[in-house]
């Protein structure tokens, strides 16, 4: 719904999107510059007629009877203002309807009721008019330059706007401010590649400030997330300064050395761009303990090379360089075009951390300690209390200070190194209330391009994950989650031959019909950090003991071949490819930590592991190159048993694999002149039908002659 007020000749938007609102935008009405209006009101539609609706809240104690909701100006609707004096703040509240209550369904932000034992309730965020307010309305990139309007609306007691300041303060910043229509432009010329960020900051008359800050890209190495290709790298096993190749650790679980500045080397040696990568997920950088701990009871010693262990939320471990060193990969990213993620941690910190013995009250307990798997603490009905290990105490996001140390801490780690996202571990650990907030708060803290946020929602095999992963999705929540259900149907097609096609077409239709609307970017995957890799998978030697049976690097040419399959179909399917550390040369690895080991150096490469190599350099650019791999539409051409065909667009991109030990064919009938990004051949597809070979295992991905891609 869309509320339009005139004052004084000019018109006013407020977008209200849920039955809750706070009407906290410019009236401009009589005289003086626009100003805040925070009076609080309540929406709904009544689910039946003639009821009694009222809201009832924390602001007096949930009292009832509530307020009750009258007949608003907008057909269909019934509207309260919250009486008394509510201070600006957050609630919680609750829609009655003749004496049943309801959370309110357009309010995607809830809160939760601890006396009643974490009822989930929904959220009223009350701002503070004494305090004038800044919000960037439009963003624009155009060539070296960055242009930002905003919007300045005065406290309640109407003092205009009287200075205007910019930062950076370079001489090509330009601001501009006009104090009775509250509008604030300021443009920032002769910007390089790279990432950047202006900041405005107006003070008015009695000397308040009010500050807003937008972020834009110049020639980015991809125009959206969907478009890009995001590169997974556990910084402890990529490489040392300087790009240096790493040793394996002693111990499989132990640490290798890797650091920052090598994958910054890495990036000023264009080893991504080779690639395609866009985008950059470092593995969690804060400061993790020195010693060692047993794992989840197995009898095996781990250090936090990971990063997972969390024992300072707001440091970078000096042992991967420090914060020097994360600002150095951060600039050096943005200045080749590359978007960087942070893996954050929010659900749980190591016992060492100084918040466990400060907030006891933050944290999930019980006696003994349920460890999420172990015993009678099983994952289906413990999953948001228990703790992964007994020295990884589980936040409570239910406890409002401990969700808003979480998403604060989020916040900080944006703001201080300029991230462009994050990567959320354990997300269904947390109620989907926590996440939500994550995405709102810091979605609201920058305007122009908002910061991306995908999450680790782990499923296992079958159809009943997809749901599982579309109850994260929406604007209102995260914008991506890994395609774990997508995965293991490509493991079970491709990697172990378990299975026809159609589990991956069939699945993909799901998926698609699941997601649609939803916004959604799926992160596609072959493996990670977590499981076994895909190569060891095609091998047949992924399941053995990391200890003591780990994974063979094995010169395995039918393995070799099906990683390469499943590499052209990860780069070529909708969604964002996220490629881990390795899999590029088909890097073995069984059960954790084996599936983690150090980047083996280019020079050690073997022919097939070069052959690999040169074919995610093929694919992955050609991302960047055809937009119907971005965001083109998918369509089933053929699909078999062995044989699986589809395009994307309009025939600009035609993917054919075969998993079979002999040749086949597929008929094309899309009549043009192709090329086989792959292998360099010309094809000719007639308009009565051309039949394009397929050699023993081999994929194919054809593109127009005329698309200039054909060489990407």
């Amino acid at each position: 719904m869309r509320v339009v007020r005139a004052c004084g000749g000019r018109l006013l938007w407020s977008w209200v999107a849920a039955m809750t609102v706070v009407l906290a935008a410019a009236t401009g009405c009589g005289e003086g510059p626009p100003r805040r209006d925070c009076a609080t009101r309540v929406w709904a539609q009544p689910l039946h007629a003639g009821s009694r609706v009222e809201v009832i809240g924390s602001w007096d104690g949930w009292l009832v009877p509530g307020i009750v909701l009258t007949e608003a100006e907008t057909p269909g609707w019934l509207a309260a203002r919250v009486d008394g004096e509510v201070a600006p703040g957050e609630y919680g509240y609750l829609i009655l309807e003749d004496g049943e209550h309801r959370l309110d369904e357009h309010n995607p932000l809830t809160t939760f009721w601890a006396e009643q034992g974490d009822l989930e309730v929904s959220l009223l965020q009350v701002p503070d008019c004494s305090l004038p307010e800044l919000t960037v309305t439009e963003l624009k990139v155009e060539g070296q330059a960055m242009r930002v309007t905003a919007s300045f609306a005065a406290a309640a007691d109407g003092a205009a706007a009287a200075t205007l300041t910019t930062t950076p303060t370079a001489p090509t910043a330009v601001g501009a401010l006009e104090p009775e229509r509250g509008t604030v432009e300021a443009t920032i010329t002769g910007l390089a590649r790279g990432k950047h960020s202006l900041t405005l900051t107006v003070t008015d008359e009695a000397g308040r400030t009010a500050q807003a800050r937008a972020s834009g890209f110049v020639q980015p190495a991809s125009a959206s997330w969907a478009d890009g290709l995001l590169y997974q790298v556990v910084t402890d096993r990529f490489r040392g300064d300087g790009g240096a190749s790493l040793a394996a650790p002693v111990s499989p679980g132990g640490r290798a050395g890797g650091t920052l500045d090598g994958i910054t080397a890495e990036i000023e040696a264009g080893s991504f761009a080779a690639m395609g990568v866009t985008g950059l997920w470092i593995s969690p950088v804060y400061t993790n303990p020195t010693e060692a701990r047993e794992g989840r009871g197995d009898g095996h010693m781990y250090e936090g090379y990971h990063g997972y262990w969390p024992l300072a939320s707001r440091a970078v471990d000096p042992r991967i360089g420090g914060e020097a060193a994360l600002d150095r990969l951060v600039a050096t990213a943005h200045a080749a075009g590359l978007r960087v993620l942070l893996d954050a941690v929010p659900n749980h910190v190591y016992e060492d951390n100084p918040r466990y013995a400060a907030h006891p009250e933050w944290f999930s307990r019980s006696d003994p300690t349920c460890v999420c798997g172990l015993g009678s603490c099983d994952w289906g009905t413990h999953i948001q209390s228990c703790w992964f290990t007994e020295y990884l105490p589980d936040l409570r996001m239910q406890e409002a200070a401990a969700l808003r140390a979480a998403y604060e801490d989020l916040l900080w780690w944006q703001d201080r190194f300029d991230v462009d996202g994050v990567r959320v571990d354990a997300v269904p650990m947390m109620p989907r209330a926590a996440t939500r907030r994550m995405a709102h708060e810091l979605r609201a803290a920058v305007a122009g391009e908002a910061p991306f946020l995908i999450g680790e929602v782990y499923t296992g095999a079958g159809t009943w994950g997809v749901d599982v992963i579309r109850y994260y999705l929406g604007p209102d929540g995260l914008d991506s989650v890994f395609d774990f259900p997508l995965m293991w149907a490509i493991r079970d097609v491709l990697a172990h031959e378990s299975a026809g096609f159609a589990a991956i077409e069939d699945m993909l239709v799901e998926i698609e019909v699941a997601t649609a609307g939803s916004g959604a970017v799926l992160g596609q995957i072959l493996g990670n950090h977590d499981v076994p890799r895909f190569f060891s998978e095609a091998h047949g030697d992924a399941g053995g003991d990391p200890w003591t049976e780990p994974a063979a690097q094995a010169d395995d040419a039918v393995a070799f071949a099906r990683q390469r399959s499943a590499l052209t179909l990860l780069l070529t399917l909708p969604g964002l490819p996220v490629l881990y550390y390795g899999d590029e040369i088909g890097l073995a690895g069984g059960n954790d930590p084996d599936n983690r080991r150090v980047m083996p150096g280019p020079a050690t490469l073997g022919p097939e592991q070069q052959a690999t190599l040169a074919l995610v350099r093929r694919l992955g650019p050609l991302r960047g190159c055809l937009p119907a791999l971005g965001t083109g539409s998918r369509r089933a051409l053929v699909v078999e048993e062995e044989v699986y065909a589809f395009e994307r667009g309009e025939g600009e991109a035609v993917v054919l694999l075969s998993r079979s030990p002999t040749s086949e064919s597929v008929v094309l009938r899309r009549a043009g002149a192709y090329v086989d990004v792959i292998s360099g051949e010309a094809i000719a597809v007639e308009a009565a039908g051309t039949a394009v070979s397929l050699g023993p295992r081999q994929p194919r991905v054809l593109v127009r002659a005329g698309s200039g891609c054909a060489g990407a």
